[in-house]
């Protein structure tokens, strides 16, 4: 079918056009709210501009199209292909993505508030300046997208894929990360403020100046992970939290409870500690060097082999 044809059908109050092979076609700001394209063949198709609220693109092929600045508000992309696809601009609030597949799109600009992603496959996306206020984004494969500033505080990302992810100055407050996979990432700066990060995986991620202050942080694996310049003030790492082998160089300790944490072989060096519990914690082969301990709590802790060389120890005094 042609442009002009289904233009014309569409105008004589016909909606269906469901499993149609309309590659490269041409559909630049048209309204076609509520049409039916499930299963519709639309690679390389031009859809920029147009108005497709309410569609039904369940199960579409949409690898490498252009709906630059498309409207699809409430449109069911269900298991639609939108790989490599360039969605920049695009109005998708309240559209159903469950199981798509957009990995490698540009969704620069996009609007995603309350859509549903769940199980998604957005692995290698650009989400730069995306807005995902109130989105389901658990079980979603982010794995190696750009995310740099977002705003995903609220976000569910239980179960999400994020390894490798770009998410340096993005906002997760009070973000559910349960189980999220973020190892290899890049956590420059980010805000975690309240952020739930149970069993989470952060190994080998790079959380330079990152604020985790008041997140929950039981059994998430630290191993290998860059965390200079954090900050985690007062927050609570419950017991047996693995940060064996990690990078804490001039990261802000100050008050964290460290409770039978696993610190051995770790960096921390110019590290700020005053203040913090470090009861029963393991602190074998550790490397404190310069760091600052000032009133810290270290009482039952495993402390042989460690290098205290111009460290400020609990009572004020300075190693030698």
């Amino acid at each position: 079918m042609d442009v002009e044809g289904l233009i014309w059908q569409y105008s004589q109050g016909h909606r269906e056009f469901s499993r149609l092979d309309l590659q490269r076609i041409e559909l630049i700001r048209q309204k076609l709210t509520e049409v039916n394209l499930s299963r519709a063949v639309l690679d390389w198709a031009n859809l920029s501009g147009t108005d497709l609220s309410g569609a039904n693109l369940n199960r579409a092929e949409l690898t490498h199209a252009r709906l630059i600045s498309a409207k699809l508000t409430a449109a069911d992309l269900t298991g639609a292909n939108l790989s490599q696809s360039d969605l920049s601009w695009v109005d998708l609030e309240g559209a159903n993505l469950v199981s798509a597949d957009l990995s490698g799109a540009n969704l620069k600009q996009v609007n995603l508030s309350n859509a549903d992603l769940r199980s998604a496959n957005l692995r290698g996306a650009n989400l730069s300046g995306a807005m995902l206020s109130g989105a389901k984004l658990s079980r979603v494969d982010l794995s190696e997208a750009d995310l740099r500033g977002v705003d995903l505080s609220g976000a569910n990302f239980s179960r999400a894929d994020l390894s490798g992810a770009d998410l340096r100055e993005v906002d997760l407050t009070n973000a559910n990360l349960y189980k999220a996979d973020i190892s290899d990432s890049k956590l420059h700066n980010i805000d975690l403020q309240e952020a739930f990060l149970q069993k989470a995986n952060f190994s080998r991620a790079n959380l330079k100046g990152a604020n985790l202050s008041g997140a929950i942080l039981r059994e998430v694996n630290l191993n290998l992970v860059a965390l200079s310049e954090f900050h985690v003030r007062a927050v609570t790492l419950a017991s047996e939290i693995d940060l064996s082998s990690a990078n804490l160089q001039q990261a802000n300790l100050k008050g964290a409870i460290l409770r039978h944490a696993n610190l051995g072989y770790s960096l921390l060096h110019r590290t700020l500690l005053n203040d913090s519990i470090l009861r029963g914690a393991n602190l074998i082969d550790a490397s404190l060097r310069g760091g600052d301990f000032r009133n810290a709590n270290f009482r039952n802790s495993y402390i042989s082999d460690i290098n205290l060389t111009e460290a400020t120890m609990p009572d004020g005094s300075l190693h030698p």
